[in-house]
């Protein structure tokens, strides 16, 4: 019979690791499934979900309501996540504006077809990841929350640390345009 998340968590601050050894075992890959929707890359997921875990196991002794590990370490995550992304959009944008400065009009017209070509072979699962980097942040982590970990909305405001009707609208803001995003990509084919 597998141990309660607060007798891990018992075992693991009495200096027993391999209690934390179980928890991780036990949440990785729904956290990872989670991240993954918002960094739309695995390898970055689990790397940031990794990193999440370390950030929890120095926090442990911190949580006060020891039998809400899950969505605590979820939360972690899901900020780390956001945080990466913003880090990778924002290094992305310096590269395409150092990139664009370099660029002739010849070079951007005998280039601009191949991202339609790109996109025309992607299958669906790959459009829908794509069209979740075309949302905002905080829609992308609701709509990411609510269809991939099926949270409640009570749930989702509180991994955002947000109001209740907020996250509802987020998700349905989200829902619309990702409706939109992948409508648009339909007809470009």
């Amino acid at each position: 019979m597998a141990l309660p998340d607060e007798q891990l968590i018992e075992r693991t601050l009495a200096g027993d690791l391999e209690g934390f050894g179980e928890l991780h075992r036990r949440y990785f890959a729904r956290v990872v499934g989670v991240v993954e929707g918002i960094l739309t890359d695995r390898s970055g997921a689990e790397d940031t979900v990794q990193n999440a875990y370390m950030s929890a196991l120095q926090a442990l002794p911190r949580l006060a309501d020891r039998d809400r590990f899950y969505p605590w370490l979820r939360r972690i995550a899901v900020n780390r996540a956001i945080e990466e992304k913003r880090r990778v959009s924002r290094k992305d944008r310096l590269h395409s504006s150092w990139v664009e400065a370099g660029r002739t009009d010849a070079d951007a017209s005998s280039d601009s077809q191949a991202p339609l070509a790109s996109l025309m072979r992607e299958e669906r699962a790959g459009r829908v990841r794509e069209a979740l980097e075309e949302l905002p942040e905080g829609m992308r982590a609701a709509v990411v929350l609510r269809y991939f970990d099926e949270l409640s909305m009570s749930r989702i405001a509180e991994v955002l640390g947000c109001e209740e009707v907020t996250a509802r609208t987020q998700v349905f803001r989200g829902l619309q345009k990702l409706g939109r995003i992948l409508g648009d990509m339909t007809n470009d084919d």
